[in-house]
C-alpha cells in the first residue's frame, strides 16, 4: 500500500518515479487496499498489471458497516466468502449470505453492489497456485514503512517551509513539493 490518505496527484508522481527508475519492470500484480487514487494512479502507471485488494483490508473494510457482534453467523459467513478459494463455495456462500432473512439488507444491498462487481480483484478463486509475493496478506509488511516515510515526507516539508521563511531559495523540485506541481522528477 502507498498510502491511504494521499492525494491522487502525489500517489501517481510517486508511482511515475518508481516507473521512471526502472521502466522494464512491469508488476504482474499490485497489491492494494481499495482506496480509490491509488487504483487510479496504479492503472494509469501500469496499465497491463493485475491489482489485487488486501484480505484483511476488505474484511476490515466490510466489517465497518455493520455491527459484527450482532451478527455472528452472518460475519463468519461473509469471512469464509471472501478468503474461499473454491468457486462453488463462493456462490455457495453468496446465496446464503444474500438470502439470509435475519442480515440487514443494507449490508446485503452493500456487498451486492460494492463488493461482487469487483469480486475479481479480492477474491481468492481466481489467485490459486500463486507465489507467496503474489498473496493478499504480503502488503502488510509494505504498511509497516507507510509511517517511516510519511513521517520524513512531514519533515521534509516542514524543513522547506521554514527555508522559506527565512527567505533562503527554493530548489525547483521543493517549490513543485509545496505547491502540488510535479513537473519533473525531483532528484533531477
Amino acid at each position: 500500500m502507498l498510502t491511504s490518505s494521499g492525494l491522487a496527484d502525489i500517489i501517481a508522481f510517486f508511482v511515475q518515479w518508481v516507473w521512471d527508475t526502472a521502466p522494464n519492470v512491469w508488476p504482474s500484480v499490485i497489491m492494494t487496499n481499495r482506496d480509490q487514487a491509488q487504483m487510479v494512479a496504479l492503472m494509469e502507471v501500469y496499465p497491463h498489471s493485475r491489482i489485487f485488494l488486501c484480505t484483511w483490508h476488505v474484511l476490515r473494510v466490510i466489517r465497518s458497516h455493520f455491527v459484527t457482534a450482532e451478527f455472528d453467523v452472518l460475519w463468519e459467513k461473509i469471512k469464509a466468502w471472501v478468503i474461499t478459494e473454491n468457486l462453488t463455495d463462493f456462490w455457495r456462500l453468496w446465496e446464503e449470505i444474500s438470502a439470509d432473512q435475519s442480515a440487514p439488507q443494507s449490508i446485503i444491498n452493500y456487498l451486492k453492489t460494492e463488493w461482487l462487481p469487483i469480486s475479481d480483484m479480492w477474491s481468492r478463486v481466481p489467485r490459486k497456485n500463486r507465489f507467496i509475493f503474489e498473496e493478499g496478506n504480503t502488503n502488510m509488511l509494505c504498511e509497516a514503512y507507510v509511517i517511516h516515510f510519511q513521517s520524513a515526507c512531514d519533515n521534509l516539508i516542514d524543513l522547506i517551509k521554514v527555508s522559506s521563511r527565512l527567505e533562503i531559495p527554493l530548489a525547483g523540485w521543493e517549490a513543485q513539493l509545496l505547491s502540488g506541481s510535479f513537473d519533473s522528477h525531483p532528484c533531477l
